[in-house]
C-alpha cells in the first residue's frame, strides 16, 4: 500500500513537472480574444519570457481594442508619442490564469499593444501617419516567469 501511494505521488508530481507549453495563439489559449485581433506568429522567449505571441489589429478597429484590452486587461491607454502609438507609462496588462499557473506558478500573461505611424512613401523618404486609422497596430502577448 505504501508503494502504491508513492508511485501515484510520483506520477503526479512528474506529471505536472513535464507539461509543456505550446507555442500558437496564446490569447486564444489563455485569455479572450476578440474576432478582430489576427494571430501573425508565435516564437519562443529569451530570458524571463518563455513564449511571444504576435498579432495584428487593423486601424479602423484600433480604438475598440485598445477600450477591450484596458477593460479586461488592465493595459494603459494609448497614446501619440514620437513615431507611433504606445500605452501611456509603457503600462502593459495582464491575465492570470489557471490553467498556466498549474504548469508553473510563477507564469503570468502580458499584454502589449502599439503603433508604428512611421511610413516610407513611394520615393523612399519617411514620414509619420497621425490618424490611426491609417495604420496597422502590433499585438504581443508574452507569457512570462515573474
Amino acid at each position: 500500500m505504501k508503494y502504491l501511494l508513492l508511485l501515484t505521488l510520483l506520477f503526479f508530481s512528474t506529471s505536472c513537472f513535464t507539461q509543456k507549453l505550446e507555442c500558437g495563439d496564446l490569447l486564444k489559449k489563455y485569455a479572450i480574444k476578440p474576432s478582430k485581433i489576427e494571430f501573425v506568429q508565435c516564437k519562443t522567449g529569451t530570458g524571463q519570457t518563455i513564449l511571444e505571441a504576435n498579432y495584428k489589429v487593423l486601424g479602423k478597429d484600433s480604438e475598440e481594442i485598445e477600450k477591450f484590452l484596458i477593460k479586461e486587461y488592465g493595459m494603459g491607454k494609448l497614446k501619440f508619442v514620437g513615431y507611433g502609438w504606445e500605452s501611456i507609462n509603457g503600462k502593459k496588462g495582464y491575465v492570470d490564469n489557471e490553467e498556466l499557473k498549474a504548469i508553473h506558478k510563477n507564469y503570468s500573461i502580458e499584454i502589449s499593444m502599439y503603433g508604428n505611424a512611421e511610413k516610407t512613401t513611394k520615393n523612399g523618404t519617411s514620414e509619420i501617419e497621425f490618424d490611426r486609422y491609417k495604420i496597422d497596430f502590433s499585438l504581443t502577448v508574452k507569457i512570462v516567469e515573474i
